[in-house]
């Protein structure tokens, strides 16, 4: 029996932070217009939700021991996430005529920097 002495990082404390501020985002929009409200809405979870599956395969494994698990772990988790953002936006623009374009685009990039200064403090700290 072989522990690896690297904690795992908080990954899922820093997803539901930026789910919350995604969510209030979309509260906000939405009291203002709720065309800008939904596109907020999808555009950020067309972000989070490809990078949760990445995070969730790229920090499985731990430990020397299993390197190759982990690299093979995280090409799936990377090949999963393109493929989900990817059909997250056919989905989006095949399913919805009336769209916001510019609150779902600015959601999406907007959620880029947040979720990598997240994980940049959650994966630094791994308290």
């Amino acid at each position: 029996y072989y522990m690896s002495t690297i904690p795992k990082p908080r990954i899922l404390f820093a997803l539901m932070i930026q789910l919350s501020i995604l969510l209030v985002l979309s509260a906000v929009a939405f009291w203002n217009e709720s065309l800008l409200g939904f596109s907020v809405l999808i555009g950020g979870l067309n972000q989070i939700v490809p990078q949760a599956w990445f995070s969730y395969y790229a920090f499985k494994y731990g430990g020397a021991n299993k390197t190759h698990l982990i690299l093979r772990s995280m090409y799936r988790g990377e090949t999963g996430k393109i493929l989900l953002t990817a059909s997250g936006f056919v989905a989006v623009f095949v399913l919805f005529d009336d769209l916001n374009v510019l609150g779902f685009m600015a959601t999406f990039i907007a959620m880029i920097p947040l979720q990598l200064g997240l994980m940049t403090k959650f994966v630094n700290t791994m308290q």
